[in-house]
């Protein structure tokens, strides 16, 4: 039989998979022995194997399965090595949040009007921005500017009918830096690498709907979809032929003081997509005085906003700041996570991250608020400091590292924290609407949760899993460098994962 072995594993060797070591090809060679010779047992997680080491074998893998039922790693490739963890780098900035602000905290965005006692016109009116990423569609109806509406009728639910002053924005709780400075310049147009800002609707994006001219070769149009940018747009795309698909690009040679859209559109047809605006805080006031002019309060003053704490100051001294007029609360941080996690949006998990700078540090900055994550990370997660670096709160930057077994620590920090039932319930499943998984893993739905990750060249997955003899799992699923589509590591590590819940490991 030893005998047998060998001459399969010299057999594997000279196979087209020769340049492989034969240790490694033999799981995928056994099946194949001499008539009359038992075929070799395949080990456990062979298909994982065939994955990692054959199919996809120039792609980095870093993989690490923790059975939590008998308390042991079942598989681990890679395990302590960093790895570009794309949007499983939005786990640290959620579960750190739940750790620090708690499930149950709010942000509140206190409206200081400038006015004497039962007066209908006011001198000026003062939002203090805090950061707030649930002023969207998504937390309210699907209407990207239900928030300023409520609060143009807040207002003249209050007397207002006038304002005569500006309508300032303190915009500091945020230093001034509105995109990641490791952030790809291509990314910035688009909704994914919106600005942050104090004070921001629509989680910074607008739809843009290029539409076809009339003829082959004619210019396309341009509109927004609920509101204008506030910068310029010229049109440089054309039309294409009847039934031709779609190629359009926002160019970045002005943005942002000007969209440049270049491309084509096919004849009769249009092209939607979201893209990112430039100046949140000054948007968002520019909504809410249209808001405010619907609902006929008469606004004659300018929109100001102070980016800096010398600004804010000079802006809060024109007002009494004891008592706010009304105050916005927002959501819970608990429902805050699942606007995260499920569809993995950038935008809100920057706000976030920066949020913890403000409150813990003072400073609404990136690098205060990653300083919080680090140090959650090692005193109270007790991950190793040289497990991970971080840089963004979305993932976009290709510059963060983790390594499984970092990620694995830190799932079982939040499963096993008092708010780790809200964790879960946070995170995408399969068939869940909306969710990163809607279309995958079907077979799993109902036991299984996981955070996905994509960039270029970048895909991960790492969650937890019930497996098919009820086991419980926590697992880390990375890939890095495969230079394949996405749609193929997808497939690939949708493999591992139905490799693990249906093989059982040599315990």
């Amino acid at each position: 039989m030893i005998l047998q072995v060998f001459r399969e594993m010299a057999r594997c060797a000279k196979s087209k998979k020769w340049g492989l070591p034969p240790l490694l090809l033999l799981p995928a060679c056994a099946g194949s022995a001499a008539p009359g010779t038992p075929a070799l047992a395949p080990r456990p997680f062979a298909a994982i194997d065939s994955v990692i080491n054959i199919d996809l074998e120039p792609t980095h893998w870093g993989i690490e399965v923790l059975d939590r039922t008998n308390n042991r790693v079942i598989f681990a490739h890679n395990p302590t090595r960093h790895f570009i963890p794309a949007s499983n780098t939005k786990l640290v900035v959620t579960t750190v949040a739940m750790g620090t602000l708690g499930p149950e905290w709010r942000y509140r965005t206190p409206i200081y009007v400038n006015r004497s006692a039962g007066d209908p016109s006011a001198r000026g009116v003062l939002i203090v921005g805090r950061g707030d990423p649930t002023m969207s569609g998504r937390f309210h109806g699907g209407d990207d500017f239900a928030v300023v509406k409520m609060l143009a009728d807040s207002l003249y639910a209050k007397g207002i009918r006038r304002i005569d002053g500006d309508i300032v924005v303190d915009a500091s709780y945020f230093t001034p830096e509105s995109v990641h400075s490791s952030w790809e310049v291509g990314d910035l147009p688009w909704y994914y690498a919106a600005p942050t800002g104090a004070f921001a609707i629509a989680e910074g994006a607008l739809r843009l709907i290029v539409q076809a001219g009339s003829a082959h070769g004619a210019p396309a149009t341009a509109t927004t979809v609920g509101a204008s940018l506030p910068i310029p747009v010229v049109v440089r795309a054309a039309t294409d032929t009847a039934g031709a698909r779609a190629s359009i690009d926002v160019d970045y040679e002005a943005w942002p003081d000007t969209l440049v859209i270049t491309g084509s559109v096919g004849l009769r047809s249009a092209d939607s997509s979201w893209i990112a605006i430039p100046d949140q805080p000054g948007f968002a006031a520019q909504a809410l005085r249209d808001a405010l002019t619907r609902r006929g309060i008469t606004t004659t003053g300018a929109i100001r906003v102070a980016r800096d704490s010398v600004g804010a100051a000079a802006a809060r001294a024109q007002f009494d700041t004891a008592t706010a007029l009304i105050t916005w609360t927002s959501p819970p941080v608990r429902e805050i996570i699942g606007g995260i996690l499920k569809p993995s949006q950038n935008w809100i998990a920057e706000q976030l991250l920066r949020t913890l700078g403000a409150e813990y540090r003072a400073r609404g900055s990136w690098g205060a608020g990653l300083d919080v994550e680090r140090r959650y990370l090692i005193e109270v997660a007790r991950i190793d400091s040289t497990a991970f670096s971080v840089r963004d709160g979305s993932g976009l930057s290709a510059q963060n590292l983790l390594s499984p077994r970092a990620i694995v620590m830190l799932l079982e920090h939040a499963r096993q924290a008092p708010w780790g039932a809200q964790y879960h319930a946070a995170l995408p499943a399969p068939q869940e609407r909306g969710g990163t998984l809607a279309n995958r893993l079907a077979a799993l739905s109902g036991r299984l949760v996981a955070k996905t990750g994509t960039i270029a060249n970048v895909n991960s997955l790492s969650g937890y899993m019930r497996t098919d003899d009820n086991r419980d799992l926590t697992f880390v699923i990375m890939s890095n460098g495969s230079g394949r589509p996405s749609a193929d590591l997808r497939r690939a590590i949708d493999r591992i994962v139905h490799s693990l819940a249906r093989e059982r490991p040599i315990l």
